[in-house]
C-alpha cells in the first residue's frame, strides 16, 4: 500500500504566494475576506433594490406578482407606463420634473452664494462676533430639522409664500453645514502666510475672496454643489408640507400623490383609472416615477465623482 509523503515544496509554494499577495494588496486574506462580506453585504442591500427598481418598470402588475423579483418583463412596457402616467391629470408628472429640477438649480444657487463667501469670512477674516457666528453655525447644524418646521411654517405663513415656488427656494439659501465644511476647507487649504502677503500688497476682503479664495474654492463648491444637490432633489417634507397646488410639487411629493390617488401600492376600492383600455395604474408606473426620480442623482455623481474626492481630500496634506 502506498504512502502519500507531504509535498514541501507545496507548502513552500503556498507560503511564498501568500507572502507575495500580501506584500502586493497590503492587508491579510482574512482581513480581505471581512471586506469582500461587508461589501457583499451593502451590495444587497443598496443595489438590489435598485436593480429591482428598473426591472419593475418593464413589468405588468401581474408579471410583478408572479415573476421572480429581478427579471425582465417588456422594454417596450416602459413607453406604455409612461402614457398611462401622462394620463395622471393630464400630464402633471411633466410639471413634478420641471419644477424639480427648477427649484433645485435656484437653491443651489442660492446656496452657494451664501455658504462660500460665509465661510471664507469665518476662516479668513477677523471681525467682532466671528467666534460667537461660528457657533451659532455649528448650533443650527445640531437642531434636528424637524424642530425647525413650525417655525419655519410660521415664518413662511406670515411672508405669504405658502403654497408658493418661494416656500421651497427660500429656506434653500440656509445651509449651515456648507458655511461650516467652506470654513474647514480654507483653514486648511488656504496657508495664512498668503492671506498676509495679500494684505500687504493692498487687498481689501473682498479682493481677497474674489482673486484667492474663489478660485481656491473650486473643489468644495464641487462637494457642496452634489451634496446639497441630493438634499434639494429629495426633499419630500417640505415640498409636501409647504406645497399644496399639485402643479407646483416637486417630483418625490407628486409621486405620493400618484400613489395616494390612485391606489397603486396597495390597490383600493376605488383603483385610479384612466386608460381607455381600463388599465388600472399600479406598481410599475410608480416604480417608472422612482427611476426617474433617482436617475439626477446618479447621473450628478458619476459625473462629479472625480471632483467630490478631489474636494474632500483637499487639504488633508498641510505642508
Amino acid at each position: 500500500m502506498e504512502r502519500t509523503l507531504p509535498n514541501p515544496q507545496g507548502r513552500r509554494g503556498f507560503s511564498a504566494w501568500l507572502k507575495h499577495w500580501m506584500f502586493r494588496t497590503g492587508i491579510d486574506p482574512f482581513t480581505y475576506l471581512i471586506r469582500l462580506a461587508i461589501i457583499l453585504i451593502m451590495v444587497i442591500f443598496f443595489v438590489v433594490p435598485l436593480i429591482w427598481l428598473f426591472t419593475a418598470t418593464t413589468k405588468t402588475n401581474d408579471q410583478l406578482i408572479h415573476l421572480p423579483p429581478l427579471a425582465i418583463g417588456s422594454l417596450s412596457y416602459i413607453k406604455k407606463a409612461w402614457d398611462y402616467i401622462m394620463m395622471f391629470y393630464y400630464g402633471v408628472a411633466v410639471h413634478w420634473v420641471f419644477n424639480s429640477f427648477y427649484y433645485v438649480i435656484i437653491g443651489l444657487m442660492l446656496s452657494m452664494f451664501t455658504a462660500v463667501p460665509a465661510g471664507f469670512a469665518l476662516a479668513v477674516i477677523n471681525f467682532r462676533g466671528r467666534k460667537w457666528l461660528l457657533w451659532l453655525t455649528l448650533l443650527v447644524m445640531l437642531v434636528p430639522g424637524d424642530a425647525l418646521v413650525l417655525p419655519m411654517y410660521i415664518e413662511l405663513f406670515y411672508m405669504k409664500m405658502i403654497d408658493t415656488q418661494w416656500a421651497l427656494i427660500i429656506p434653500a439659501a440656509s445651509y449651515p453645514i456648507g458655511v461650516y465644511l467652506v470654513f474647514q476647507y480654507y483653514k486648511s487649504a488656504l496657508p495664512a502666510d498668503v492671506v498676509a502677503a495679500a494684505r500687504v500688497d493692498g487687498c481689501s476682503d473682498l479682493q481677497l475672496f474674489w482673486y484667492i479664495g474663489l478660485p481656491l474654492a473650486r473643489n468644495i463648491i464641487g462637494v457642496l454643489a452634489f451634496t446639497n444637490f441630493a438634499n434639494l432633489w429629495s426633499n419630500f417634507f417640505a415640498a409636501n408640507l409647504f406645497i399644496d397646488n399639485t402643479y407646483l410639487k416637486t417630483l418625490p411629493a407628486g409621486i405620493s400623490v400618484f400613489i395616494s390617488n390612485c391606489s397603486a401600492i396597495i390597490p383600493g376600492p376605488i383603483p385610479c383609472i384612466h386608460s381607455p383600455d381600463g388599465h388600472y395604474i399600479g406598481r410599475a408606473e410608480v416604480a417608472l416615477l422612482g427611476v426617474i426620480s433617482t436617475l439626477p442623482v446618479l447621473i450628478v455623481f458619476a459625473l462629479a465623482q472625480r471632483i467630490v474626492i478631489r474636494g474632500t481630500t483637499a487639504g488633508a496634506i498641510k505642508e
